[in-house]
């Protein structure tokens, strides 16, 4: 087995996801990349129509592993039939959610670490990410610890800063917290404020959300986020899932427009994306070497749309 960085409080790390092989997302480097810091790990395998049962299989009992193949627990599911807002990713997601609770419960866990089947965390963080678990299991109010997110756009170079900085991916168990929206963060759905629904990754909240890290340190704990690294084929791939999921009920008309306004025109905005200069996580080499980069464009300082976006949305990096 690989190594473990033990965290004295305990954590048990969850996932979900169906037909990962047709979105092709990074499912064992998403896991791999949140083992070292956890006990146990929980995830929800929805019915698929590809291999993705059988690649979680795989991964359970594979020698290299920090946790033995009894600590990974494969919950199987069945996708209800919802279409709208992505609600059905959250409704997946809390099953997982419910499943790691019981075994936090069971073992005396602090933690739940939450990753999506298209995130990796980079090796270099999990030293900050087990400093902030440590430094906060003892502060209660405390229920969950945010990262700062790096979206790729059609290749591994390109990342958009328009989209959200920020998510909690450690949640505290045993605090009655939730899968909020379309899956993309916890929430606490009995907060006395209701600001946002106690949505956790919308704002700091009090004293209920702190950076994945201990308070002395200045760097934030990354997220890198893939799921929109794509060829043309496969982002119209992508796109016919996400409008089912979404806006499965609506005209074709308005699921143009909310498409439009919720994701963008990646291909048409390329040319005014950020650049990626530092390193990927280890764990992606090989998606990263058989992915070439979408294409070469002149520098987004040079291009008027650019000063257009930042005028519209603001300068975010």
């Amino acid at each position: 087995m690989s190594e473990r960085m033990k965290v004295d409080a305990g954590v048990c790390g969850f996932s979900f996801g169906k037909n990962i092989s047709k979105l092709k997302y990074p499912v064992e480097e998403a896991v791999r990349s949140v083992l070292p810091l956890c006990d146990w790990f929980v995830y929800a395998a929805g019915e698929s129509d590809d291999d993705t049962v059988e690649r979680i299989e795989r991964l359970k009992h594979a020698d290299d592993l920090p946790i033995p193949p009894e600590r990974f627990v494969i919950v199987q599911t069945t996708w209800p039939e919802v279409q709208i807002d992505g609600t059905v990713l959250a409704i997946e997601a809390n099953k997982a959610l419910d499943a790691a609770e019981e075994v936090a419960a069971r073992e005396g866990l602090t933690w739940g670490f939450y990753i999506q089947g298209d995130e990796v965390i980079h090796e270099d963080d999990l030293p900050l990410i087990k400093g902030g678990m440590n430094h906060w299991a003892a502060k209660d109010r405390v229920k969950g610890l945010q990262f700062w997110y790096h979206h790729f756009v059609l290749d591994y170079d390109t990342v958009d800063p328009w989209m959200y900085h920020k998510a909690c991916r450690v949640m505290r168990m045993g605090s009655k917290l939730q899968i909020f929206g379309d899956a993309c963060g916890p929430g606490m759905p009995w907060y006395e404020g209701k600001k946002n629904d106690g949505y956790l990754d919308k704002h700091h909240m009090d004293e209920y959300v702190q950076w994945a890290a201990a308070p002395n340190e200045r760097r934030r704990a990354r997220v890198f986020h893939y799921g929109w690294v794509k060829s043309k084929a496969d982002l119209d791939e992508k796109f016919q899932m996400v409008e089912k999921l979404w806006w499965g009920t609506l005209s074709e008309e308005e699921k143009e427009r909310r498409k439009n306004n919720k994701f963008g025109q990646f291909i048409e905005r390329y040319p005014i994306l950020k650049k990626f200069t530092q390193s990927h996580p280890k764990l992606m080499q090989k998606w990263i070497e058989n992915h070439e980069r979408f294409a070469t464009v002149p520098n987004r300082w040079l291009n008027p749309r650019f000063y257009a976006e930042v005028l519209r949305h603001g300068f975010h990096g």
